[in-house]
């Protein structure tokens, strides 16, 4: 090959050079979204990179140096050219070979969503590392060709090598996982296509591997480098110009993919544990951190055993139907569902287990069997009994206008009863806690009042504790107080009441000296079910618990000397600037 000719191929080379820097510039203008910043960068650096080394080729061969022999720096010619081409070139290029594989390593991960912190460091670091070891030994050699430092050449040698092994394997395993990562991303994203990810190795890899051909001594003439060097960087060019423009490769983002999969799972209410093959939690949403209280960092890595109770095992959650468990230390319940994670292969990869919190709905279900078994108990047994006293009557029986009043007791009852469920039932359906504060003084003188109202005989000269306001839906606790303080007055004649609060806890306790409720109730109320052998006497206890409840607070009954009844808030809904008068 002619010198003329190998110059016309070493200004091609320029001439596609420039294509990139203006390509580059083009991305920058044209398109918007991730990895567009990144492939931008990679193509000015790589356009930059390959204009010097052309450059490099034209004052080379045209001071008669045409193979890789002549650069022995007593063969150079001493022209300022020569020299300052070879001070310069060496860690200039050095420069920009390693961060614009980098560049386009870091648009690859950017770009299939796969990087992350510690992504980062690697990259950096290795990139980092390479870039250093790589201008190191490009500055030591200028130096040395001119006659600055005098290095053994063994030395000299073996830190070539060492450099060359660090800039195979930083920018080797960052092209070859690169393209790995591409082509993951194409057979999972189907709109992003395999050509797309043709377009965008082309430009890396053809003039990566011409300069290791280089590098290696396999190819060593300038004319030869500056046809493959020619060809190679016209195909890459092209290839990225397809990719971007023809394969649509900033409209079908694989990033958005995995975007929108993090977004859903992290924004999730449900909580989602994924655990690989040993067992070992390997990622986890916030749900699922703040459901077992724990954080990501310190739970990713451990078993998966060590969020479950000690009563659940991971293999109880690998069983076809759903596993329901109580949280150790807490009334929620949830309810655990396994999902084996499969590769493209069909191999398992790992576990993915969504936790329902399901209390609400136990508890619905746990308030409708109570509620079906109360009313079906005292119906039965209410029904039966005026039954009784009306058959009685229909034989003719004495004493007709006893029966006639045990009838209308019972049947008032039943209304009692009814009414009672009702109420019980919008309690339940309201809202419990509301955006403006309720004295609670001011709940209790009006719950007293309503009591009145229904026992004339009750007398309504009880303190009234100075208590501060709560953020409680007025018709709640006013049910709530109101029941507490009819269940003293309904079971206790002449009884001694007194209504107290405490600030610390904040609770409202209401207390009568009478003969206290029955322990079998009290049992009843705390598994919060009613059975055959087990049940209580009607709806009051339980809409004073389930009241209480719903707006997050605790109630608890002592019957020892009659009956207190302690009604606990949760500090949270408490306006302490708020007292009651």
């Amino acid at each position: 090959m002619s010198i003329a000719a190998s110059v016309s191929l070493t200004l091609i080379a320029g001439v596609v050079s420039v294509g990139y820097l203006l390509f580059g510039g083009y991305l920058l203008r044209r398109y918007e979204g991730i990895g567009v910043r990144s492939l931008s960068l990679f193509s000015v650096l790589w356009g930059a990179n390959f204009a010097l080394a052309s450059v490099a080729i034209s004052v080379l061969v045209r001071n008669g140096i045409t193979t890789a022999a002549g650069l022995r720096p007593e063969t150079l010619p001493d022209t300022t050219q020569v020299v300052v081409l070879s001070v310069v070139e060496p860690p200039l290029s050095a420069l920009l070979t390693v961060t614009g594989i980098f560049a386009w390593f870091w648009f690859v991960l950017r770009y299939t969503r796969r990087i992350g912190r510690r992504e980062k460091l690697v990259v950096t670091a290795v990139g980092g590392g390479a870039f250093l070891v790589l201008l190191l030994n490009g500055v030591v050699g200028a130096a040395a060709s001119l006659g600055q430092v005098a290095i053994d050449p063994a030395l000299r040698v073996s830190f070539t090598q060492f450099a060359t092994v660090v800039d195979i394997l930083g920018t080797g395993v960052a092209v070859g996982v690169g393209i790995a990562l591409l082509y993951s991303a194409a057979s999972n994203h189907q709109p992003f296509s395999g050509r797309a990810v043709v377009g965008l190795t082309l430009p890396i890899v053809f003039p990566w591997l011409v300069g290791y051909l280089y590098q290696f001594g396999l190819v060593t003439d300038f004319q030869w480098v500056s046809a493959l060097r020619a060809v190679t960087l016209a195909v890459g060019l092209a290839g990225l110009w397809l990719a971007v423009t023809k394969y649509d490769l900033f409209e079908q983002l694989p990033a958005s993919q995995a975007v929108g999969r993090e977004t859903a799972f992290n924004a999730s209410d449900t909580a989602i544990v994924v655990a690989n093959n040993d067992g070992n939690v390997s990622d986890l949403n916030p749900a699922a951190c703040d459901l077992f209280s724990v954080s990501s960092t310190d739970c990713i890595g451990e078993p998966f055993n060590s969020l479950l109770p000690d009563a659940v095992t991971a293999g109880e959650l690998r069983q076809p139907e759903p596993t329901t468990f109580e949280l150790p230390n807490s009334d929620t319940v949830v309810e655990a569902v396994t999902t084996t994670a499969t590769d493209d292969s069909g191999q398992s990869i790992g576990e993915t287990i969504v936790f329902t919190d399901i209390t609400a709905e136990r508890r619905r279900q746990q308030r409708i069997q109570v509620l079906n078994r109360v009313l079906r108990h005292n119906l039965r047994n209410d029904l039966n009994a005026a039954k009784g006293y009306v058959g009685v009557m229909a034989d003719g029986g004495t004493d007709t206008e006893r029966f006639q009043a045990k009838v209308e007791s019972i049947l008032d009852g039943l209304v009692t009863i009814g009414n009672k469920a009702q109420s019980t039932e919008q309690v339940l359906k309201t809202d419990p806690i509301a955006s403006e504060a309720t004295p609670v003084s001011v709940v209790v003188s009006d719950a007293l009042d309503a009591v009145a109202s229904a026992h004339p005989s009750f007398a309504t000269d009880i303190g009234v504790p100075e208590a501060p306001a709560v953020r409680v839906n007025p018709e709640v606790i006013h049910s709530v107080v109101e029941e507490a303080i009819e269940n003293a007055v309904r079971h206790t004649e002449d009884a001694t009441i007194t209504i107290t609060y405490d600030t610390e806890p904040p609770a409202l306790t209401i207390a009568d000296d009478g003969p206290g409720i029955p322990g079998h109730e009290i049992t009843v109320l705390e598994n919060a079910e009613e059975t055959d052998l087990e049940h209580g006497s009607g709806l009051g206890l339980w809409l004073i618990k389930w009241g209480t409840e719903s707006f997050g607070g605790a109630v608890s009954f002592d019957t020892h000397d009659g009956t207190a009844v302690r009604i606990e808030f949760p500090p949270s809904l408490v306006e302490d600037d708020s007292p009651g008068s």
